[in-house]
């Protein structure tokens, strides 16, 4: 008879910490989460982990991109539409800009409802300026670009004529990887950085741009980008020109297909900075703020430089 009502009570304990253990659950939460597009694999790879975290944490999310990295307009639109949306109780954002949706970000707040800047940072200077406190989840885009420049001029044994392909001119993420790279060329004497241009993120556009860069500059040694989306349109320039194996590539990402060039050769390395913990994290801690926990105000996720020698 014991042994029947010790069993009864382990159930009936097993219910409660089923129906209780996660208010989350109980609350039902839905976070919104808007993407600045989904055309990219770090952004699919983001939403993997958006979903897993909705999946483990007990919510809903509402997932909704624009149409390009440079489409701002469509994005604070999306943003807005959340911000309106009754069912909708926090916002996670990976803003086109650096500058141009802190307006929105203030709507998010006058509204009361908690918004969380993820990958690109809002320019700090500008948010205090318009009085805005915000929580920002992503990456050490500096160290980031520091790393990648110092294992590309290491692999060129410090000497040798390198160039930069930046991304969209005044967006955060990518003006700290160029300075990051900049600081780590600035420490090798026989580094000079010969061009840097934009490619918009973009592979075509990487292509042009670096086609012209080595008609410029033929003996170009190595080439920083600043996503693995222009490393590829790099790529397929050297590959035009003829010099295949004589370039030095270093990028950041580090999407699979990135993986594969390192594998082959074709490209020396790219930066991890794990776009699945960025998304995850994004919606822990809007859950966390709805539940009225701290979070901290800047989350960095770990920073890997993936070369042949750690290439999963």
């Amino acid at each position: 008879m014991k042994s029947n009502r010790l069993t009864v009570t382990l159930v009936l304990v097993t219910l409660i910490v089923g129906l209780f253990g996660s208010s989350v659950l109980a609350k039902g939460y839905t976070i919104g989460f808007a993407m600045k597009t989904l055309t990219n694999p770090f952004f699919i790879m983001m939403e993997e982990g958006v979903r897993q975290a909705a999946d483990e944490l007990g919510v809903n999310v509402v997932i909704q991109a624009a149409d390009e990295e440079t489409s701002i307009e469509q994005l604070v639109a999306i943003v807005e539409t959340m911000i309106a949306r009754s069912d909708i109780d926090a916002i996670c954002v990976t803003p086109s800009g650096s500058t141009e949706i802190i307006p929105t970000f203030i709507k998010a707040r006058d509204a009361g409802k908690p918004i969380i800047d993820v990958d690109v940072e809002l320019d700090r200077e500008a948010a205090a300026a318009a009085g805005l406190e915000y929580i920002y989840v992503g990456a050490n885009n500096f160290e980031g670009g520091y790393m990648a420049g110092k294992g590309l001029a290491e692999e060129l044994n410090g000497q040798g004529k390198v160039a930069i392909i930046e991304g969209i001119p005044g967006v955060d993420n990518g003006e700290m990887r160029k300075a990051g790279a900049l600081e780590a060329f600035s420490e090798y004497p026989g580094i000079e950085v010969v061009a840097s241009q934009t490619a918009n993120w973009a592979t075509e556009e990487a292509l042009n741009v670096v086609t012209n860069i080595l008609q410029a500059h033929p003996d170009l040694d190595g080439i920083f980008t600043a996503n693995d989306m222009m490393a590829f349109g790099a790529i397929n320039a050297i590959e035009g020109a003829g010099k295949a194996g004589q370039i030095v590539v270093a990028s950041y990402d580090a999407l699979d297909a990135a993986k594969i060039a390192i594998k082959d050769g074709s490209l020396f390395s790219s930066i991890d900075q794990r776009p699945d913990l960025q998304g995850y994290y994004g919606v822990k801690f809007a859950i966390d703020l709805l539940e009225g926990k701290e979070v901290p105000n800047r989350y960095m996720v770990p920073l890997t430089n993936i070369t042949i020698d750690n290439l999963d």
